[in-house]
């Protein structure tokens, strides 16, 4: 099962990282969250939080039989499964799964939290290509200003008939 693991380093600092169902440790994820903790500083706690995030990613990707890459455009799905799928109890996961309609065992804050991790790995992957730039579009909603209001859109071109 796909996991978020603490590591110590020599100098006795720590941060997470994910390991997947053969407790190899999963690259993408460890560059990304070794990079937080000490190329950006962030607290170990932050990469225990991201690393767990990603952890329930990529278990449902290999759950679904999905790539971790290609998932994004599946987020939704992914959202449900976090709302009605309760965690693995003793490494054992649950046969019967509720669905729609039955109370959510994880909150909206928790999902959000997940899913801040969830774009931040594939943000990254992206950004040293070990994904598709077209990954970004699947995980963010791209709007155009047709959306904003009025004051928010700024100036227009308009075509003025002669």
């Amino acid at each position: 099962m796909v996991r978020a693991f603490p590591v110590v380093m020599p100098s006795g600092q720590r941060y997470w990282t994910v390991l997947d169902d053969d407790l190899e440790v999963v690259p993408v994820a460890d560059r990304w969250l070794r990079n937080l903790r000490f190329g950006r500083d962030r607290a170990e706690l932050t990469t225990k939080t991201y690393a767990g995030g990603v952890a329930l990613y990529l278990r449902w990707c290999r759950l679904t039989g999905r790539g971790w890459g290609a998932a994004g455009r599946d987020l939704g799905l992914f959202v449900v499964w976090l709302q009605y799928t309760p965690a693995p109890r003793g490494g054992v996961v649950p046969v019967v799964r509720p669905g729609p309609g039955a109370d959510p065992v994880r909150g909206k804050r928790r999902i959000n939290r997940v899913l801040v991790a969830v774009r931040g790995l594939l943000s990254y992957a992206v950004s040293v290509g070990e994904a598709p730039r077209s990954v970004l579009g699947q995980v963010y909603e791209l709007a155009d200003s047709q959306d904003l209001p009025a004051e928010a859109q700024g100036e227009k071109l308009c075509h003025i008939p002669f």
